[in-house]
């Protein structure tokens, strides 16, 4: 539908300012976006999902759900030597790597694989791995990080 271009959502607030990520969307219609990555930082979305901004702060509503998981791996270490083989694991699953900086990456993978089939793998990784570490970025609600959403249910 709409060209891809960078929308700004909010991480978080520092001293009163809001700190954004930039993310690749798709306009879907007036205000109204698709995420087409799931973002390295932003908590409470995936890629796929559909989301309108409720401010200028980047403070976003998700409206419509894609039946992904966002996951984000961060590492003590440059994470370059490992992205080949973790981007194939995560392949086989049915997901994606969909973003990389020096010591994280950012994968998608559906819902339907199954929680513990999710972390099963990233436990095992980060158990064999020390200094790795990962998060689901849109299973729990980004005010407490410890409620789950339910949006799978």
């Amino acid at each position: 539908m709409g060209a891809e271009q960078h929308v700004l959502l909010l991480i978080g607030f520092r001293q009163g300012q809001p700190l954004h990520e930039p993310v690749h969307a798709e306009a879907i219609g007036p205000g109204r976006y698709r995420l087409l990555y799931s973002p390295g930082l932003v908590q409470g979305i995936a890629a796929g999902d559909e989301f309108r901004l409720t401010d200028d702060t980047g403070a976003f509503e998700v409206t419509r759900r894609s039946g992904n998981l966002a996951v984000q791996v961060f590492a003590n270490e440059p994470v370059a030597p490992y992205v080949a083989e973790l981007a194939a694991c995560i392949s086989r699953l049915g997901g994606s790597l969909d973003g990389k900086i020096e010591r994280g990456l950012t994968f998608s993978i559906p819902v339907a694989i199954g929680f513990a089939a999710v972390e099963d793998f990233f436990t095992r990784w980060a158990d064999g791995h020390e200094g790795w570490e990962w998060y689901y970025g849109n299973v729990y609600d980004p005010a407490d990080g410890i409620t789950p959403l339910l949006w799978w249910v």
